[in-house]
């Protein structure tokens, strides 16, 4: 019962997001991941060491990205949440971050969008490229990137708001 409110309350957060960044139109960044080895592990020591995720992580449920074997999250500010994602391959030196070039740890900065189809049309034109998505009755989400890349990939989310 316990990991379904959590789970019930991390989604509620997140609209009430979703519907911030549609109502002011603009893009919100929400979430830096990185990659981790033992993601029970770093969500227990990020909790006992640093209060991060104290309430609990919140595992993401349903289709991951190409290479993810688990991803959860922990909201660290009203805006803000820090996600951690362990890989199905154990890492090495040039992990493919799945947005192009491997760069250390970081899996990718997040962000919101209003409108996921103006917002790819407009950064089309100034070069980040498309190298990943996913889709869901509640989401759209992309992973971005240079060519060549830049060590920066980015996601964006489109979340429905228009439910309950």
């Amino acid at each position: 019962m316990e990991k379904q409110d959590n789970h019930d309350a991390f989604e509620s957060r997140m609209l009430r997001l979703a519907r911030k960044c549609r109502e002011e139109n603009r893009l919100i960044m929400n979430h830096v991941c990185i990659r981790v080895e033992d993601i029970d592990r770093t969500e227990k020591l990020l909790a006992a060491s640093f209060g991060i995720g104290a309430e609990g992580f919140t595992r993401v449920e349903g289709a991951l990205f190409k290479g993810e074997a688990a991803v959860s999250g922990a909201w660290v500010s009203d805006e803000f949440y820090l996600e951690l994602m362990e890989p199905v391959e154990k890492q090495q030196l040039g992990y493919d971050t799945g947005c192009g070039a491997p760069i250390g740890h970081l899996s990718e900065i997040g962000f919101l969008t209003p409108n996921m189809d103006a917002d790819l049309e407009r950064l089309s034109k100034i070069g980040w490229r498309v190298t990943d998505s996913l889709s869901s009755d509640v989401s759209r989400e992309v992973k971005m990137d240079m060519e060549p890349s830049i060590g920066f990939p980015i996601e964006l989310m489109e979340i429905k708001t228009d439910r309950k």
